[in-house]
């Protein structure tokens, strides 16, 4: 069972995902119309069986309405019938044998063991040998007699079948290809539509509304991966608290829909400047978060003095030109902590100490206020 479920898997990962419904579709039909063609084919033969069956009580009936003489009726029978049929008279249907000279050796049936065969009221067929034989059995008027016609079934050839598949396949295969695409194009739209609305709850799960950065649960994620990184690796890493100064000033001011733009170009600048293996976050308010991977301190001194010369740059806002001020305080791993607790508290105690300062940018040293200012902010 595992083994099929991973051939299955093996194909589904071969197939691009573009072109998996066009897959399903190809195969789903093909699979239907070949069911529709065996379908068509059983119809088709018993429909043959009814038509031959019909025929021959036509035939004996015929015969037995214009000859009275036993004789003369099996000659009448015989004259209408070609190679392959057989003419029966039986007296005592209860008892009696079907045999006959030019029947098949393993043909002779008690004749209850017929009427078995029996698909309506005027015959049947059995199977003997791996062939067909049709049959009707009528009355002889004014006697006990019955008169059974049995016929060699011959099924019909590849031409007459190819004809019937043309009649009676086309249009159910073209419903049948028709249905197909519908239901794909419905579970196509059903498919986008979920994975739609499962995007759009991810991202409000993990993104901030506004900036559309990481929010606080994708940082804690993203920051366990990194730490368990580095630990195997044996990297470093920086993690960062930015926090703006002079925003609040912006919001009184301006408003809080300026604010928001405030914020949104903001976090633009510094997304613009950091690799695709780092992370920003906004945490909440005017507050950010870095991650910077495999950095060391000095290298880490460096990208925020880039971020804080781009973020001191004048805002063009609504109301007009504004500018603010940002304090950074840095951890770094696995020197100021190894667990995400630790880091952040550190870094918080970084970039509270240096806000107090009027801002600029500090690295964490240790815990007896022994740290280091790297660049104060300048207007």
């Amino acid at each position: 069972m595992k083994k099929s479920g991973s051939f299955f898997q093996s194909i589904k990962q071969r197939i691009p995902p573009k072109y998996r419904l066009v897959t399903f579709l190809v195969v789903t039909s093909v699979i239907g119309i070949v069911l529709i063609f065996l379908a068509v084919y059983n119809t088709s033969k018993d429909l043959e069986l009814i038509h031959e069956i019909d025929n021959l009580h036509r035939i004996a009936k015929a015969s037995l309405t214009a000859n009275q003489r036993e004789d003369e009726l099996i000659r009448a029978l015989h004259s209408h019938a070609t190679i392959g049929y057989q003419v029966l008279i039986l007296e005592n249907i209860e008892t009696a044998q079907l045999s006959a000279s030019d029947l098949p050796a393993e043909f002779p049936l008690a004749i209850d063991e017929l009427e078995q065969s029996r698909i309506n009221d005027r015959g049947g067929y059995i199977e003997l040998d791996d062939r067909i034989y049709t049959w009707v059995k009528l009355p002889i008027s004014g006697t006990t007699k019955h008169v059974v016609l049995i016929h060699k079934f011959a099924e019909s050839s590849l031409s007459s079948l190819l004809q019937i598949y043309l009649k009676r396949l086309i249009v159910p295969a073209i419903f049948y290809v028709w249905l197909m695409i519908w239901v794909g194009l419905i579970i196509r739209f059903l498919t986008d539509k979920l994975l739609s609305q499962n995007k759009e709850l991810e991202r409000m799960a993990l993104y901030d509304s506004l900036t559309g950065l990481p929010n606080r649960i994708l940082l804690n994620d993203r920051l366990q991966k990194l730490i368990q990184d580095c630990r195997r690796k044996q990297r470093s890493f920086a993690l960062a608290v930015i926090d703006l100064n002079k925003f609040k000033a912006v919001n009184d001011n301006l408003g809080h829909d300026q604010g928001d733009d405030l914020l949104c170009q903001v976090a633009n600048r510094i997304s613009k400047l950091l690799r695709t293996s780092d992370t920003v976050s906004r945490i909440g308010g005017d507050e950010f978060v870095l991650l910077l991977n495999d950095v060391d301190a000095e290298s880490c001194l460096h990208k925020c003095e880039e971020i804080q010369r781009t973020v001191l740059k004048p805002y063009v806002l609504r109301e007009g030109d504004v500018s603010i001020g940002l304090s950074i305080g840095i951890a770094m791993f696995p020197a100021h902590g190894v667990d995400p607790i630790t880091l952040m508290r550190n870094a918080d105690l970084a970039m509270y100490a240096i806000k107090t300062n009027g801002g600029g940018i500090q690295l964490y040293v240790g815990a007896q206020d022994n740290m280091v200012t790297s660049v104060p902010n300048v207007s």
